[in-house]
């Protein structure tokens, strides 16, 4: 055989867990795609949204409109790039890309866990296995959104940086940044993950000896020229200068004021009624409302600054109007007053909601609701105490994955949290938590191991 085909046989032999795992992915979110939840079905709220822009992308290209710039573009470049090839109503084929996505994020799951954890014939396997029946990866991969999409490239920046922490190799940096400045086209809060492993690489650089401050130079050459790309595309669109998308300020009037919509009216400039409602302050309300009618006192409430509707005039992405609203209410609460929204809006990263648009549909709302409470109770407390990973030498590998739950807690504190917007991070969640559950077993181990050599110890000094 030429060694080409060996090295070809030794690859598959040696990741034939790995490619099993991406196999069984795909073929149970296949099936859910085009049997049991075809996204085509499920086109409305903001799903209608991404396939608006899609279609509108393709009928009149790159002429400048406002509104495509207020959510991330990526996904609605990706939907319209699958249709231009595909047919504008094949929503098989957007099924059948949004099962891929969703297996790679799987199968990369698995890798990284493979090459961080201490336990990796343990927690490796678990994530895997878990990975391929997790019903709220497997239920957002159902709909076009842009979670399966960032999700798929957050994985895989994670694999290219952990390849670099084994090899040191320059490649890896580039890819990692190449996936990186595409995952923030989906979603940018993946920069606020680089700069907290960033910053984290700076106190760990010793336990990670192979990678040097080049290889996260060369990792950030990507991800600058993508904001410059992303600038500029703004720019076209909107006539401001911008990073990626304009929602920021506007997702950050909700965590800053704890109203639950927000509205832009009318102002004889093209500007019509839009508005907004966060499905966890949406459902916390409605849940506040149960409690009162049964004259019992809510566990948790939005108590907004100024009102639970906040309303103007103008475009619905209007930065100025946005920090207006930020700055009275900041003024209004006060510094106490603001940390106590930036609790509730870590809460509500499990608790008090279940993840739309799953909530919104009677037939999903029991089996997510039952995925929601398991997450709370199996995963949420040892993936924040595997937080601490992130501050002993010996756990550094696995603290740089611990470092996106960090990110994770930071992010939902500044804007707002929810199940959905935690499920991103869903996979980094349950490799820091299956890691604290192998310590716990080890040490487990460790401590029978102890109690029989004393009890030993102890018979033969008695005989």
């Amino acid at each position: 055989m030429p060694r080409f085909g060996q090295l070809v046989v030794r690859w598959l032999y040696e990741q034939r867990w790995l490619l099993a795992i991406f196999a069984a992915a795909l073929f149970v979110r296949l099936h859910w795609n085009s049997e049991i939840h075809p996204p085509g079905d499920y086109v409305y709220s903001d799903m209608n949204g991404y396939v608006r822009r899609a279609d509108r992308l393709m009928k009149h290209g790159f002429e400048p409109h406002e509104y495509s710039s207020f959510f991330p573009f990526g996904t609605h470049w990706m939907v319209a790039g699958i249709k231009k090839v595909w047919g504008v109503d094949n929503y098989l084929v957007v099924g059948r890309f949004y099962a891929a996505l969703g297996a790679i994020a799987v199968a990369t799951a698995y890798a990284v866990a493979r090459r961080t954890s201490r336990f990796p014939s343990f927690v490796a396997p678990a994530v895997g296995l878990l990975g391929i029946f997790y019903y709220p990866h497997l239920s957002l991969g159902g709909y076009v959104l842009s979670e399966i999409p960032y999700c798929a490239f957050f994985m895989l920046t994670l694999l290219f940086f952990t390849r670099m922490i084994d090899h040191g190799r320059h490649i890896d940096a580039w890819m990692m940044g190449l996936c990186c400045a595409i995952a923030m086209c989906f979603r940018p809060q993946i920069l606020l993950s680089g700069a907290t492993i960033g910053l984290f690489w700076i106190f760990r650089r010793k336990a990670v000896p192979k990678v040097r401050l080049v290889h996260l130079i060369e990792a950030f050459v990507p991800v600058g020229i993508g904001l410059m790309l992303c600038s500029q595309l703004m720019l076209h669109n909107t006539g401001r200068r911008g990073i990626i998308s304009e929602n920021g300020s506007f997702n950050l009037v909700f965590g800053r004021c704890h109203n639950s919509k927000i509205q832009s009216m009318p102002d004889g400039n093209g500007h019509g009624r839009v508005h907004f409602r966060p499905p966890p302050f949406l459902q916390l309300n409605n849940t506040q409302r149960k409690k009162e009618a049964a004259h019992k006192k809510p566990a948790m409430i939005l108590d907004p600054a100024l009102d639970d509707t906040l309303s103007y005039r103008g475009y619905i992405g209007d930065r100025e109007q946005h920090m207006k609203f930020v700055r009275t209410c900041v003024a209004k609460t006060g510094w106490w007053g603001q940390a106590k929204y930036s609790y509730t809006n870590v809460m509500l990263l499990w608790r008090h909601n279940i993840p739309w648009p799953d909530s919104g549909r009677k037939q999903w709302r029991p089996v997510t609701r039952w995925w929601t409470q398991r997450h709370r109770e199996w995963l949420a407390v040892p993936a924040l105490l595997g937080i601490a990973l992130m501050f002993t030498r010996r756990t550094a590998r696995a603290g740089f994955v611990a470092a996106n739950v960090l990110a994770m807690v930071i992010l939902a504190a500044i804007y707002f949290g929810g199940t959905r917007h935690r499920t991103t991070y869903d996979f980094a969640i349950m490799i820091v938590a299956l890691e604290i559950y192998a310590y716990g077993i080890y040490a487990a181990y460790l401590a029978g191991r102890k109690l029989v050599a004393w009890r030993r110890k102890r018979q033969s000094h008695a005989q």
